[in-house]
């Protein structure tokens, strides 16, 4: 087993320095395959040596080798975060679901980088995985086989309704963002995500406001919350369900 979760880490790390690449070009709808890897200060090429996920970042002391500009620590964090992401799935998931929760974790990641650095969750990525959801489905579907459906339709119109209550407080975006997920996972943890992730926002939200004394005009992407809500539903929802059960019935 903790063979396993080694290699997994590693995989991580290595996807993670790919969904660096691919969230940071495909909402410039550049190439992900050319040009290599550069530097986007100096635009000097990287070799091998200055692309080993997390390790080149350490050597390099956070510096491009050719104009000694920083860089931006969201690839290590990226990278090995992907890690740890993919190494706690092998450990909790069955052989059968670590496919689908890898894939999750890849969707999440990708948004999370795109709505952080423009504000967007692009069509091209959330068509790509749904296409990807629906094969997972077709081949492994829920419990209740029409719960993909309605994981998808309930996600979309409740941020939907979100979206025309705020007048234009959370974007399109993060409504299909959703509904995509809540293809994959069904109703219970699409919800359950979805509520973690309004709480996780509104406590930055007043963590922004009152600590760091922000205009409350600041755009938030809602994005990364709702990765991280979905991530501790999908995760521990039959806990957290239970725990919420056994404090009404008390």
């Amino acid at each position: 087993m903790i063979n396993i979760l080694i290699i997994l880490f590693i995989i991580g790390l290595i996807f993670g320095s790919f969904f660096n690449v691919v969230g940071l070009r495909i909402p410039k709808r550049e190439s992900i395959i050319y040009p290599n890897s550069h530097c986007p200060n100096c635009q000097s090429f990287l070799s091998w040596k200055d692309n080993i996920p997390v390790i080149s970042y350490i050597l390099l002391k956070g510096k491009c080798r050719y104009c000694h500009v920083p860089i931006s620590k969201i690839y290590p964090i990226t990278e090995f975060s992907v890690g740890l992401l993919f190494m706690f799935a092998a450990y909790e998931m069955e052989t059968n679901d670590l496919v689908i929760s890898l894939a999750l974790i890849s969707l999440l990641t990708l948004a999370t980088i795109t709505d952080i650095h423009y504000f967007i969750i692009p069509n091209k990525l959330l068509s790509f995985f749904m296409g990807l959801f629906i094969i997972i489905r077709v081949l492994h579907p829920l419990d209740t086989w029409y719960d993909s459906l309605l994981g998808f339709l309930i996600s979309y119109l409740l941020i939907l309704l979100l979206i025309i209550i705020s007048r234009g407080g959370m974007g399109a975006g993060d409504m299909k963002f959703l509904a995509v997920i809540g293809f994959l996972t069904g109703t219970k943890i699409a919800l359950l995500g979805f509520m973690f992730a309004i709480l996780l926002g509104g406590l930055y939200g007043i963590y922004l406001l009152i600590i760091k004394r922000k205009n409350k005009s600041n755009y938030i992407p809602f994005g990364p919350f709702i990765s991280i809500g979905i991530l501790i539903s999908y995760y521990y929802h039959n806990e957290i369900i239970s725990f919420y059960i056994t404090a009404l019935t008390n």
